[in-house]
């Protein structure tokens, strides 16, 4: 797989494209006013208890105090340190919780979750599951690791460098109470080259100067042998998104055209995101069942790359043209699962109504909801860039 990393810097915000093997197939875009919180580490103090939610509100020092829910027993006015795990949308405040974890390279460091110790379940080799739980078996006395699946075949040299970093980052953590926010979690564009599956990434392309120079820095020091591969494009050139024809307003159209002739129309609401599949003008070529199966098959797969680029989450209803066949149902469910397979889903059968209803782990706002934030005269409308 050839994959490609484009990261755009305008005045207002930083755009973020992945291609592989020449489809794009993932948009991230982040405001330039470090609103971003996901992350982030606080010292908080509880201000109000809702004992029959087993939940509070806590002051992190944000316009509004954010939402923590657990079991542990806590009272009015203490302090604790907590970790936001999702941003603040809409009218809902920050989502928080106690159960710190602390990202690096290879591992992910569990503070409170001693004697814990999980291996990336996408290294798939026994004989390397194996290796990697035979080293880090003895580190997990104290604190809890997840180890990730960028450390397959790593060196245990570059492992224990990666966990003593974590060690004395998470010491530094606990030492530091100059003001509420502890620890800020790294841009949005060292996230991602921090966090991808790096031997698939065969070039990332800068048009910052800025960025450029940090992302060298930060692949010198943790993964050298992907600094080569990072490029600086002269913004005298046409732009980077535009070289490779990437157009971010389409993303904010209901209306997304299949190949075939059909279409689907995506609608986002407060409470939840409807997709419908429509046959638009494709009449097919044998039998209407199988117009209507692969109509929807060519949705199906429409759907996965649209919710990924727009980054949509929390409820998720399609509507599929209603199928008879439950032969084809059970394949349209299996490609949407299988498409789905890396990210965070719940999803169902598919109803007597052709319904069914996904739910997507929300952590940060859409990209709709990104652009309509970064342009105060939109009203809602979102975000031309040009």
């Amino acid at each position: 797989m050839y994959k490609e990393i484009l990261i755009s810097k305008t005045a207002s915000i930083t755009q973020i494209a992945s291609i592989e093997d020449s489809v794009l197939t993932e948009i991230i875009i982040e405001r330039n006013d470090n609103t971003t919180l996901v992350g982030n580490i606080y010292e908080g103090r509880i201000t109000r208890i809702l004992p029959g939610m087993k939940a509070a509100f806590v002051n992190i020092g944000l316009k509004h105090p954010a939402f923590l829910q657990n079991n542990l027993s806590i009272c009015q006015g203490q302090t604790l340190l907590v970790q936001v795990i999702k941003e603040p949308i809409g009218n809902k405040q920050a989502c928080l919780t106690t159960k710190i974890s602390i990202p690096s390279r290879y591992v992910i460091l569990l503070p409170y979750s001693p004697n814990l110790l999980k291996i990336s379940s996408r290294i798939k080799s026994s004989k390397e599951h194996q290796r990697l739980k035979n080293i880090f078996s003895s580190k997990t006395c104290k604190h809890g690791l997840i180890v990730r699946t960028a450390a397959e075949g790593i060196s245990d040299k570059l492992l224990f460098n990666d966990l003593e970093f974590l060690y004395n980052l998470w010491q530094d953590i606990q030492d530091t109470r100059i003001n509420s926010l502890i620890y800020k979690e790294l841009p949005i564009y060292l996230q991602i080259i921090r966090d991808s599956f790096i031997p698939m990434i065969c070039k990332v392309k800068v048009d910052s100067h800025e960025i450029f120079t940090e992302l060298t820095e930060f692949t010198k020091q943790f993964i050298p042998y992907l600094t080569p591969n990072i490029e600086y494009y002269s913004t005298e050139k046409p732009t980077l998104f535009k070289q490779y024809s990437i157009n971010i307003n389409k993303f904010l159209e209901p209306k997304v055209m299949l190949n075939s002739g059909g279409y689907i129309i995506i609608e986002s609401t407060e409470a939840m995101t409807t997709i419908d599949v429509n046959t638009g003008s494709y009449i097919g070529k044998n039998n209407l069942s199988e117009t209507l199966f692969e109509t929807n098959l060519e949705a199906t797969f429409t759907i996965i790359n649209q919710i990924r680029l727009r980054n949509i989450s929390g409820i998720i209803i399609i509507d599929f043209i209603d199928m008879k066949n439950d032969g084809h149902k059970l394949r349209i469910l299996d490609a949407l699962k299988r498409g789905l397979i890396n990210d965070f889903v719940k999803i169902s059968e598919i109803s007597r109504l052709g319904l069914v209803q996904i739910t997507r782990k929300r952590t940060h706002d859409s990209l709709e909801q990104v652009l309509c934030k970064t342009c105060p005269t939109c009203e809602g409308r979102g975000l031309v860039i040009k």
